[in-house]
C-alpha cells in the first residue's frame, strides 16, 4: 500500500469514528426515541387484569388504557394530569 491508499483509508476510518462519537454523544436525541407509555407516570400496567394502577397516593383509581374514552393524545394527557402526573409520549 502506498501513502496514497494509506491516506485515504485513516480518512475513511477517522471519519467514521467523528460520525459514531456525534451520533452516540453530542446528538443523542437521534439515536434515543421516545417511545409511547401503556399507562401514565407513576402509574403500572397490570397484565393479568389489563388495567393501568397507580403506584402512589391518588384519587384516581385503575383504569382500562384501551377504553374508548381515551382514543386521542388529548385525553390521555388530561387524564394523567387530573391524577396529577404526565404520560410519556402524549403529554407535552
Amino acid at each position: 500500500m502506498d501513502s496514497y491508499s494509506t491516506a485515504i483509508v485513516a480518512t475513511i476510518v477517522f471519519t467514521i469514528i467523528l460520525l459514531i462519537i456525534y451520533k452516540l454523544i453530542v446528538n443523542p436525541q437521534m439515536v434515543i426515541v421516545a417511545s409511547k407509555a401503556k399507562c401514565p407516570d407513576l402509574w403500572a400496567y397490570n397484565e393479568k387484569e389489563k388495567v393501568c394502577e397507580p403506584q402512589y397516593k391518588t384519587s384516581c383509581s385503575s383504569f382500562d388504557p384501551k377504553s374508548p374514552s381515551l382514543h386521542t393524545a388529548t385525553a390521555k394527557c388530561t387524564l394523567a394530569h387530573r391524577c396529577g402526573s404526565t404520560w410519556a409520549g402524549y403529554c407535552p
